[in-house]
């Protein structure tokens, strides 16, 4: 009977022992087989980081370049923005008598008319002053609204659509007229085009008055 009682308990000894073997060699394979998996994600995080980070930075490198291209190639048609603040005043204030009801632009066409008489060589006046005060030129002048009147937030905005902006779609009109029974424009002037209530001439070919 003791016998086999020795035998029982040697028997669960050996198999306690084959157990304890089975798991050190079973903990030992386990870092093994952890390690690789967990290198390919630590490096998987560091190659993304700096990929993500220099994506924006170079966008904003992209676009002050191209922002500051844009203007140096650009040529404008305005030939001279050489005035001094009272000159722009009289400008605006002219714009606000003879176009108060027109859009910007359509502000800074007569402010144009009146530069591209300061501009023509032969036939007018040469500042901006004696344009706008030449008489029987602007029927503000002459019925005194142009002394009445003060520029509107508007009409300094056409006047920076020009300084600014080198804003120019006047086709070199030296004259507007708003449609009356008058017709001496049409008759005399060659027409441009009509912005708004105003219509825009110049003179005819060959033609110095």
């Amino acid at each position: 009977m003791k016998r086999r009682c020795v035998f029982s308990v040697a028997i669960v000894i050996t198999l306690a022992a084959l157990s304890a073997v089975a798991l050190a060699s079973s903990l030992d394979g386990m870092p093994a087989d952890e390690k690789p998996e967990q290198r390919p994600t630590s490096e998987t995080t560091v190659a993304i980081e700096p990929e993500t980070t220099a994506e924006p930075r170079q966008a904003i490198t992209e676009i002050a370049p191209t922002e500051n291209h844009t203007e140096a190639p650009y040529q404008s048609t305005v030939a001279s923005l050489d005035w001094s603040a009272e000159e722009s005043y009289l400008l605006a204030k002219l714009a606000m008598a003879e176009a108060e009801s027109e859009d910007t632009e359509g502000k800074a066409l007569v402010m144009l008319v009146v530069l591209n008489r300061v501009w023509d060589d032969e036939e007018f006046p040469d500042t901006i002053e004696e344009v706008i005060y030449q008489p029987g030129q602007f029927s503000p002048i002459s019925n005194g609204r142009f002394d009445r009147v003060e520029p509107d937030a508007d009409c300094w905005a056409a006047l920076d659509l020009i300084m600014q902006d080198k804003w120019d779609e006047s086709h070199g009109a030296t004259y507007f007229e708003s449609k009356s029974e008058s017709t001496w424009h049409s008759e005399n002037l060659t027409f441009l085009f009509r912005h708004g209530k105003h219509y825009f001439y110049t003179d005819k070919e060959g033609d110095g008055d």
